[in-house]
């Protein structure tokens, strides 16, 4: 099915800066910025609401069912009601450290930073820390299985059943971020960052290399996200070339089944609705494509 540009926020509406940042949650799309900015819209990208969140960049967001957590540069984590964006309070302050990833699972939130660790709360009171081996560009939650990247994907096994956090280094595998889960794939970029490597989701220990979309984009990929819609498994992909890129994994092979041109370099996609993905980054530009 052809992929195509469905709605483009208009000029007045964008952030000022880049788009960092975006998630799709209860019908709405949340988009974080380098402006310091949350913006909530439709989603037919109508703007529903922004706030002034942070001083600086805010580089990721995640939601538990009733608020909206956000982190930046500027050394802060916050949160706010995911209806209306009021602010609650301020989880973290530290100005020793940038904030670049937030993950909320299962009554847990965790926040990552640029000098290699991950801090682990419960309901918001602070649980305990991972030292990871390298700075946090990305992460993604599977159940007790933690998944960061920078320029290795590493593999962390949380354990939250007992009093004080403990954690086991299950597998470091060689990659860099992006990374994302699609169904039952692991899937993220090799060192180069243009090629496409997809790992088959196993137990905590194996997770094994299926297939490599050799060249999957001319320039650096610097955004993916999955998911799975009629029993397929979709891949979507962008970055530097300001290409769109959707991928059916299928049979232990991925294969390229339409691109689309969104004119802008992509920092960020997340998937919407069925058959719709949004797509944002260069100067504050977010479309939503449309799988026809």
């Amino acid at each position: 099915m052809p992929l195509s540009i469905g709605c483009r926020v208009p000029d007045s509406d964008k952030h000022e800066y880049d788009v960092n940042y975006l998630l799709f949650v209860k019908g709405n799309l949340y988009s974080a910025g380098d402006d310091g900015r949350v913006k909530v819209w439709a989603a037919d990208l109508h703007l529903l609401h922004e706030i002034q969140a942070h001083s600086s960049s805010v580089y990721c967001l995640t939601a538990s069912d009733d608020t909206l957590y956000s982190c930046s540069n500027d050394g802060t984590v916050k949160s706010w009601t995911l209806n209306d964006l009021k602010e609650k309070k301020t989880i973290l302050s530290d100005n020793e450290f940038e904030f670049w990833r937030v993950a909320w699972k299962n009554g847990y939130l965790y926040i990552g930073d640029n000098q290699g660790n991950v801090r682990v709360y419960n309901k918001e009171t602070y649980y305990g820390i991972l030292t990871i081996a390298e700075p946090v560009k990305d992460m993604v939650l599977d159940g007790h299985i933690l998944f960061t990247a920078n320029r290795d994907i590493i593999v962390t096994d949380v354990k939250l059943e007992h009093k004080n956090l403990q954690s086991i280094n299950r597998k470091n595998i060689e990659g860099r971020a992006p990374i994302t889960l699609a169904s039952n794939k692991l899937c993220f970029t090799d060192r180069e960052g243009r090629d496409i490597v997809v790992h088959e989701k196993g137990d905590a220990e194996h997770w094994v290399e299926v297939t490599q979309a050799k060249g999957a984009h001319e320039l650096i990929i610097n955004a993916l996200t999955g998911t799975s819609w009629d029993n397929q498994i979709n891949l979507f992909s962008g970055g530097w070339d300001k290409i769109v890129k959707q991928w059916i994994i299928e049979n232990n092979s991925i294969r390229n089944v339409t691109n689309c041109n969104v004119e802008i370099v992509v920092n960020a996609l997340t998937v919407g609705e069925k058959g719709h993905i949004y797509a944002a980054g260069e100067d504050g530009h977010i479309v939503r494509l449309d799988c026809n």
